[in-house]
């Protein structure tokens, strides 16, 4: 099995991603998406609705930054402390993925060492990240602490997903909501990760549609 974990949709204010056209070129590659939008799930009920397999999930903007839930069914506040975020991530049977823990450029404040290897898993590639040694430290800091590393696109928008991806051959998929299974999974020495770095002019793109969405919204106002 093929999983990204880490795939906006539109319900993220800086993603132009249509839900209805992830879930076609998804079946098309057979590509699994973590949806984890930025403090949203507004789009796990459409893609269920759409028959599309996924991991609903949630980027949740923590004190120490960014940190996704994996198999969250409920919303968890924006500013939440990280260490509260995974451990109402954990309430919910979930996971803690942190992703791009050394790109300091995203969100300024980043968890400690102590405060991250309480995650369960690492983003060890980040198709986002622009300089490699931010990948080349998170794997190292999963390698240290005996946490089993994945891979995500960051996609926010449409071309971008399905060029980095994590290969599970052992996971089935009657196992795809089971997070102990996909846990096990991750840890099996036959998992692999497909990586490709997305353009550099995608960040900056990001912003530039996250203001435009909030200028529409201030003057629908």
């Amino acid at each position: 099995m093929r999983i990204d974990f880490h795939v906006h949709t539109k319900s993220s204010i800086d993603s132009t991603i249509d839900p209805k056209a992830l879930a076609k070129k998804s079946a098309a590659l057979g590509i699994i998406p973590a949806i984890a939008d930025h403090n949203s799930i507004d789009s796990h009920a459409l893609m269920r609705s759409l028959k599309a397999p996924i991991i609903p999930a949630e980027e949740i903007f923590t004190d120490r930054g960014d940190l996704i839930g994996l198999y969250i069914s409920e919303l968890i506040p924006k500013k939440t402390p990280f260490l509260e975020a995974i451990d109402k991530i954990h309430a919910q049977g979930g996971l803690a993925y942190l992703p791009h823990m050394f790109d300091y450029g995203r969100s300024g404040k980043h968890a400690s060492e102590a405060e991250a290897s309480k995650a369960d898993i690492i983003e060890v590639f980040n198709a986002r990240c622009m300089r490699k040694e931010y990948n080349d430290k998170a794997l190292a800091f999963a390698s240290k602490h005996g946490l089993p590393g994945g891979a995500g696109s960051d996609s926010h928008f449409f071309f971008e997903f399905g060029s980095t991806y994590t290969d599970l051959p052992g996971l089935g998929r009657d196992d795809l909501g089971n997070p102990k299974a996909l846990l096990k999974a991750l840890k099996s020495k036959t998992t692999g990760l497909e990586t490709r770095k997305a353009p550099f002019f995608v960040r900056g793109t990001t912003t530039i549609v996250a203001m435009t969405r909030r200028l529409a919204r201030a003057l629908r106002k």
